[in-house]
């Protein structure tokens, strides 16, 4: 690690370890499913999950304009009847384990403001409505992700906003936004501004800015400080966003992940936990590392103080 960035990890860690203290919270495991074929039966990661993962992101129900249409691996075509139905059964069953599921946004969207609202209304009769029928899932999910990447960025302020509108004390609809790292990030910037998104899982990946590389972490380090502080004024928690891929840049391997990365980002008070955003792999799955993952993410805070100013210190 940059022996240039000491000062600011010896002068930064007593007060995140103070706060820690003050706002201690667990931190969560989260994966994105749908679009690799050979990830698995959702119901199968789900069971094998139970106790270890908290969340899911269904992708992807995408823009096409002003419209959307389901697209997941070959579990669900819309042209077919009743094939998307066959997820049912699946989301149901994650929901049985306590795991969270979100139907996420992408593709290409292009919204007015009269647009938004319309998307959100049939959003919610579709999928988040319980009292309006199962809809194309024949399911319904706890909230709405977005993660958008390309076309235009108009509107989604309002989307988000008008899809927050729909809870009640006694339905909750969860929102999630997963930017890329840059900040401001263009697409989603406005939207996670309303404050009204419970998660964003930033893609701390695929851009030398903010990954991590093995010869130096700082660049993801910088970024998470940025992003923490970027984020101090919402109400909303702050997820690690990282990729499952060997092959793509800023992959981090299992260990340099518990051993290093973790000792940081879990002292601020926005630290949510981890969300694996892409890959043919879950880290958190292969050669059983979950466990040891779910121990360094819940791990006692004064120990971990003990640790990382250890580490720090011998930067």
């Amino acid at each position: 690690m940059a022996a240039s960035l000491r000062p600011l990890f010896l002068a930064i860690i007593p007060l995140l370890m103070i706060s820690s203290l003050i706002s201690s919270s667990e931190g969560a495991i989260g994966f994105y499913w749908g679009q690799n074929p050979h990830a698995g039966n959702l119901t199968e990661i789900c069971l094998n999950g139970t106790g270890i993962y908290e969340y899911v992101a269904i992708a992807f129900l995408n823009f096409e304009g002003s419209k959307t249409v389901l697209s997941i691996d070959d579990h669900c075509n819309p042209s077919i009847p009743d094939k998307c139905a066959s997820l049912g059964p699946m989301i149901d069953f994650c929901k049985g384990q306590g795991i969270k599921v979100f139907l996420s946004l992408g593709g290409r969207p292009d919204l007015s403001p009269d647009d938004a609202q319309k998307v959100a209304d049939d959003i919610w009769n579709k999928f988040l409505n319980n009292s309006a029928g199962h809809g194309p899932l024949n399911a319904t999910v706890d909230g709405i992700d977005f993660r958008i990447q390309s076309e235009s960025n108009q509107s989604l302020d309002v989307l988000a906003q008008a899809l927050s509108a729909y809870s009640t004390p006694d339905r909750k609809v969860y929102l999630s936004a997963a930017p890329l790292c840059q900040i401001p990030d263009y697409y989603l910037d406005t939207a996670i501004k309303t404050g009204v998104f419970d998660y964003v899982w930033v893609q701390f990946f695929g851009d030398p800015s903010c990954e991590y590389s093995p010869e130096s972490p700082s660049p993801l380090i910088r970024s998470w400080i940025a992003w923490s502080c970027y984020l101090d004024k919402y109400n909303t928690t702050l997820f690690l966003g990282l990729t499952g891929d060997s092959d793509d840049d800023g992959y981090i391997p299992c260990v340099p992940l518990v051993s290093e990365i973790l000792l940081f980002v879990e002292w601020f008070p926005k630290y949510g936990g981890i969300m694996m955003l892409q890959g043919k792999y879950y880290c958190l799955l292969l050669n059983h590392s979950s466990e040891k993952i779910r121990s360094y993410v819940n791990s006692d805070v004064m120990a971990y103080g003990r640790k990382s100013m250890n580490k720090f210190q011998a930067i």
